[in-house]
C-alpha cells in the first residue's frame, strides 16, 4: 500500500488542570525533517516527542504545534503572586500613558493578565506529562491516518497512468513486429536499386547480412522487452512493498531511458507518437511519486 507524505492532523484533550490541542501537517521531503512549536513548560517532553515523532514518520517536511491552555477554573482558584502581579503592572501602566498620548487605547484585560499568570504555573507533573503524550500520539495517528487516505488517491492515479504506458508499450511490440518485416524489404530494395546503378552484384546471403546488420540500428525489441520487465517490477513494487517510493522513482528513470531510445531509433511515425504518449503518461507517475513514501 502506498502512503503519502501529504496530511494532516489533529487531537486534543482535556483535564480539570488545563486544555491541550495539537495541530500536525506534512509535506513531501527527501528525509525527515520535524519543526516544533509548543510552551517552553513542556520543553523537557521535546526529546521523547521528537523520537516518537520520527519512529512513525520516516520521510517528510513535519510541522508540529501545541497549545496548552489552562482551565477558568483552575485560574480563578489560582493564589495570585502579589509580586509578579506588582511587576506586570509596573510593566504595563507605562505603556498604557504612552499609547494615550496618541490617543491610541491598549485593551489590557483583567482576564488577560490571570491566563498569563496561570500558565505560569502550569506544573510538568506525571499526570499532566501522561495526558500531553497521549494527545501528541492521538495526533501522530490522526496524521498517519492522513497520509494513507491520501496515498490510495495517488496509488489509484499511479495504477491508472502505468495502465496506459503498459497498454502503448503491447502497440511497440505489435508495430515493431511489422515494423521489421517493411524495414527489412525497404533496405533490400534500396540496395538493390544502388547496386544496378554500378552494375554490381552481391550473392543473397551477404545481402541479407548487410540488410540484418541495417535494421538492427532501428530494432526496438530488446527496449520493449525491459519496458514490460520495468512496469512489472513497478506493479509488484506496488503491491508488495509498505514504502516502494525510492524503487519505483528509480523505475521511472529506466523507463524513460528506454522509451527515449525507441524514440530515437524509430523513423516510423505513428510509433513516435506512441513515444511521446508514453512519456506524457510516465511523467504523471513520476510527479506522483514525488510525494509518497
Amino acid at each position: 500500500m502506498i502512503t503519502s507524505m501529504t496530511g494532516f492532523g489533529l487531537a486534543s484533550r482535556k483535564n480539570n488542570d488545563f486544555s491541550i490541542e495539537v495541530n500536525i501537517k506534512s509535506t513531501n521531503n527527501r528525509f525527515f525533517d520535524l519543526n516544533v512549536k509548543m510552551p517552553s513548560t513542556i520543553n523537557p517532553l521535546e526529546k521523547i516527542i521528537h523520537d516518537s515523532c520520527k519512529s512513525q514518520f520516516i520521510r517528510g517536511s513535519i510541522q508540529l504545534y501545541c497549545k496548552i491552555k489552562m482551565n477558568e477554573v483552575k485560574s480563578s482558584k489560582n493564589t495570585i503572586d502579589k509580586k509578579k502581579l506588582d511587576s506586570f503592572y509596573n510593566s504595563i501602566v507605562p505603556i498604557d500613558k504612552k499609547f494615550k498620548k496618541t490617543n491610541i487605547s491598549l485593551n489590557v484585560s483583567i482576564d488577560n493578565i490571570l491566563s498569563k499568570l496561570a500558565l505560569q504555573e502550569f506544573e510538568l507533573n506525571k499526570k499532566n506529562e501522561k495526558l500531553i503524550l497521549s494527545t501528541f500520539d492521538k495526533a501522530f495517528a490522526d496524521l498517519l491516518k492522513s497520509r494513507k487516505s491520501e496515498g490510495k488517491k495517488i496509488e489509484k492515479e499511479i495504477k491508472s497512468n502505468l495502465n496506459i504506458i503498459k497498454k502503448i508499450n503491447s502497440k511497440l511490440i505489435r508495430l515493431e513486429s511489422k515494423n521489421k518485416k517493411e524495414h527489412f524489404e525497404n533496405y533490400k530494395k534500396r540496395i538493390k536499386i544502388v547496386l544496378s546503378q554500378y552494375d554490381l552484384e552481391l550473392d543473397d546471403s551477404k545481402l541479407y547480412k548487410e540488410i540484418a546488420i541495417f535494421s538492427d540500428k532501428y530494432d526496438i525489441s530488446e527496449e520493449t522487452s525491459r519496458i514490460k520487465y520495468h512496469i512489472d517490477k513497478f506493479d509488484s513494487h506496488i503491491k508488495n512493498d509498505d514504502y516502494p517510493g525510492k524503487k519505483i522513482n528509480f523505475l521511472c528513470q529506466e523507463l524513460f531511458r528506454e522509451i527515449n531510445t525507441i524514440g530515437s531509433k524509430s523513423n516510423n511515425q505513428l510509433i513516435s507518437t506512441l513515444v511521446v504518449d508514453f512519456k506524457t503518461g510516465l511523467e504523471k507517475i513520476r510527479e506522483q511519486i514525488q510525494n509518497i513514501l
